[in-house]
């Protein structure tokens, strides 16, 4: 092995590890932001509703703050979680756009539908170095661009090339 195989390997590395953490920053912000598009689908209008009997009733109004509760669809008898019903009621719910798991979802009101905003924070979390590194690959001159608006804007303007 020569000397010159050595930065070439260690370049290369280099860019497997961007591209794997970038590769998981994405995957991260595609299922985090799905979410917020699905808020965005209720309030507009997307779906058929269903008229679903509750019959098992839920803990919480969003995932992640406690077990669903179920129900079935009165039109083809098939089972749908919901989040914020009781044991008991029918109410009118429409599917979600984007199915992202094992289990089918559905809203049946705006405050059912509202909890799951919060979504926007790992969003915006994953999404924001994501854009980066994507914006560094792709478009290198107006990162640049970008970084010395940003050091103008600090009042860092001091010049590395001139030591």
């Amino acid at each position: 092995m020569s000397q010159q195989d050595s930065p070439k390997r260690s370049a290369f590395l280099i860019y497997l590890l961007l591209a794997t953490f970038g590769l998981c920053l994405g995957s991260a912000t595609l299922f985090f932001a799905s979410q917020p598009i699905n808020v965005a689908a209720y309030w507009l209008g997307y779906g058929t509703p269903q008229q679903v009997v509750v019959t098992k009733g839920s803990s919480s109004f969003s995932a992640g703050r406690g077990d669903p509760g179920e129900g079935r669809v009165i039109a083809d008898n098939s089972t749908i979680r919901l989040y914020g019903v009781q044991t008991g009621e029918t109410v009118t719910a429409r599917p979600r756009l984007i199915a992202i798991g094992a289990n089918s979802y559905a809203f049946h009101s705006p405050l059912s539908a509202t909890a799951d905003l919060l979504y926007l924070i790992p969003t915006a979390l994953f999404g924001f170095p994501f854009t980066l590194l994507i914006l560094g690959i792709v478009a290198p001159q107006r990162l640049r661009r970008i970084t010395e608006w940003l050091k103008t804007r600090t009042g860092n303007t001091t010049d590395s090339s001139s030591t």
